[in-house]
C-alpha cells in the first residue's frame, strides 16, 4: 500500500482497479469451484473412500454373524491374550514393513495374469479345469499354478498346462523374492497364498483359489473403474469378526461392523500394494498366531490393507450359495460371487451378475450325494451337484443378513440363509437356468465335483 500512498492519482486509480480485479478473477475461479459437481471418476472415488470410511463401529450385532467353528475353538484364546504380548507382537510386523519399504520393489516380466496354487489331493485336476474353461471362454491371459516342492504335478498335468499355455511354478526357488522351502503341519498350506501372488511373474494378478471357476471370461476386472482407483478387488465372505477378537488390537485398526473377505478371488496391482502384500505375506508366514486370530489366510489381506491405511474396494454383492435339497431344507456347498459393477451399470441392471462358482464345502461332500439318473443335464450316472442358486433378496451392501452354517443328514456341511430377525428374504433358482450350460460344460472338461470315498 505504500506505494499507492506515493503515486499520483491515476496511478492509484489503475492500481486500486488492478486489485480488485484480481480479487474478483479470484472469487469466481473459487465460486466455480464448489458450485461445480466433481467428476464422474472423482464421485467414484469418494464413494468407494466414503464405504471404508463410515462403516459403523462393531457393537454386539455382530455376534450374530461369527463363524461359529472358528469362534469356539478360539475365543478363550482371544480374551486370555495379554495386553503387553499383543504390544510386542505389534512392534514386530511395524518392524518388518520398516525394514521392506527400505528394500527395492522389483521388475515385473509381465504385466498381467492369473496365479493359482495345487498341489495335494485332486487340486491339480481342479485347477485344470478351470484353466480349460477359462481358454474356452476366449481368456488370453498366462496363467501360472504355484506348488510346494514336494507337490509336483505328474507328467500327464505337465503336458496339460503346457498344451493350455498355462506354466508350473515351484515355490521352493531359493531365487524368488518369497520362496517356502518348508510346509505348514497341517493338511491346508494357506500361507502360500500371499507367497504366490508375490512370486508371480505378472505385475497385476487376479488369483484364484484351486476349486473356484468363473462363468465367464474375468479379464475385464483389470479395467473398471474401482480397480484402477484403488489397485485391489476383494469379495465378501458369510461372517464378520467377533468384536473380542485380538486381531483389531494387534494390527491398530477398529473393529467395524463389516463381512469378512473371501479370498478365493483377488485382484491385486503389485506395484500399488506392495507393501500391504508383504505384510499379509508376513501373517500368513507367522500362520501359528494370525491363524488363530483369523480363520485361515483370507483376512490376512484385508487387515494388511487397513492396517497400512492401503485401499481397495470390496464387491458390494453379499455372497450366495449353490447346492441341493437335503430333506425340506436347502443345502448350500458353493459359494457364488458376483461382479463389481459401476454406478452407471448398478442404476441400469437388474440382477447381481454371478462372476465366480468357488465349490468350498462341495469338496468335502461325498459325490454319491449328487449323482443322478434320467436326462438333463444330471444325465444317467453323472454328477450333478448344482441344483439350486441362492442369494438374500437385499444383498447389496446390506449387514442385516443371517447366512448360517448347519450339518445336515448324513453329516453334509452346509450353508443357508435365514430370516427369524426380519432378515430379507432369499431368492431361490434353478441354477441351470441362472447359469446355463455350466454345469454341463465343467463336467465335460474334467470338472470334480464331491469327493469320492
Amino acid at each position: 500500500m505504500i506505494p499507492l500512498l506515493n503515486s499520483s492519482s491515476k496511478t492509484k486509480k489503475v492500481q486500486l482497479f488492478t486489485v480488485l480485479f484480481s480479487f474478483f478473477i479470484i472469487y469466481c475461479i473459487y465460486s466455480l469451484s464448489i458450485d461445480t459437481p466433481p467428476s464422474s471418476s472423482s464421485s467414484r472415488i469418494q464413494e468407494m473412500i466414503d464405504t471404508t470410511t463410515t462403516l459403523p463401529s462393531c457393537t454386539t450385532d455382530v455376534l450374530r454373524n461369527v463363524d461359529p467353528n472358528h469362534t469356539n475353538a478360539h475365543l478363550s484364546f482371544w480374551q486370555h491374550l495379554p495386553k503387553q504380548t499383543i504390544k510386542t507382537y505389534q512392534k514386530r510386523w511395524k518392524k518388518f514393513i520398516s525394514t521392506v519399504k527400505e528394500t527395492k520393489v522389483p521388475v515385473w516380466e509381465n504385466e498381467r495374469g492369473i496365479v493359482l496354487v495345487a498341489g495335494n489331493k485332486d487340486t491339480f485336476q481342479r485347477t485344470m479345469t478351470t484353466i480349460k474353461l477359462l481358454r474356452d471362454y476366449g481368456t488370453q491371459l498366462d496363467i501360472e499354478v504355484w506348488h510346494l516342492s514336494d507337490e509336483q504335478p505328474s507328467d500327464t498335468i505337465k503336458s496339460e498346462l503346457n498344451q493350455f499355455n498355462a506354466k508350473a511354478r515351484d515355490l521352493s526357488d531359493p531365487e524368488l523374492f518369497r520362496p517356502i522351502q518348508t510346509r505348514r503341519n497341517a493338511d491346508k498350506q494357506f500361507q502360500i497364498k500371499a507367497a504366490a501372488v508375490i512370486n508371480s511373474s505378472f505385475k497385476e494378478v487376479l488369483y484364484l483359489d484351486s476349486d473356484n471357476f468363473p462363468v465367464e471370461d474375468p479379464s475385464f476386472l483389470f479395467d473398471i473403474a474401482q480397480y484402477q482407483h484403488t489397485g485391489a478387488l476383494f469379495w465378501p465372505d458369510f461372517w464378520k469378526t467377533h468384536l473380542e477378537n485380538k486381531i483389531f488390537n494387534l494390527m491398530d485398526i477398529p473393529c467395524q461392523d463389516e463381512w469378512e473377505q473371501e479370498s478365493g478371488q483377488m485382484v491385486i496391482n503389485k506395484e500399488k500394494s506392495w507393501l500391504p502384500l508383504q505384510l499379509a505375506w508376513y501373517m500368513q508366514k507367522h500362520y501359528e498366531l494370525y491363524f488363530q486370530l483369523l480363520n485361515g489366510d483370507k483376512d490376512t489381506f484385508k487387515y494388511a490393507w487397513k492396517a497400512l491405511g492401503v485401499p481397495y474396494h470390496m464387491t458390494e454383492a453379499m455372497v450366495g450359495m449353490a447346492g441341493t435339497m437335503v430333506g425340506d431344507r436347502f443345502c448350500g456347498h458353493t459359494m457364488l460371487q458376483y461382479s463389481p459393477v459401476e454406478q452407471q451399470q448398478q442404476e441400469e441392471q437388474d440382477e447381481d451378475r454371478i462372476l465366480f462358482v468357488h465349490a468350498n464345502l462341495l469338496k468335502i461332500t461325498d459325490r454319491q450325494n449328487f449323482m443322478k439318473s434320467g436326462g438333463g443335464s444330471g444325465g444317467s450316472g453323472r454328477e450333478h451337484p448344482w441344483d439350486l442358486a441362492k442369494k438374500s433378496s437385499f444383498g447389496r451392501n446390506n449387514r442385516w443378513i443371517k447366512p448360517e452354517f448347519y450339518i445336515a443328514a448324513g453329516g453334509r456341511a452346509c450353508m443357508d440363509f435365514t430370516h427369524r430377525a426380519g432378515e430379507p428374504e432369499a431368492v431361490t433358482e434353478d441354477f441351470d437356468r441362472v447359469l446355463p450350460g455350466l454345469q454341463d460344460k465343467y463336467f465335460e472338461l474334467g470338472g470334480i465335483g464331491g469327493e469320492t470315498r
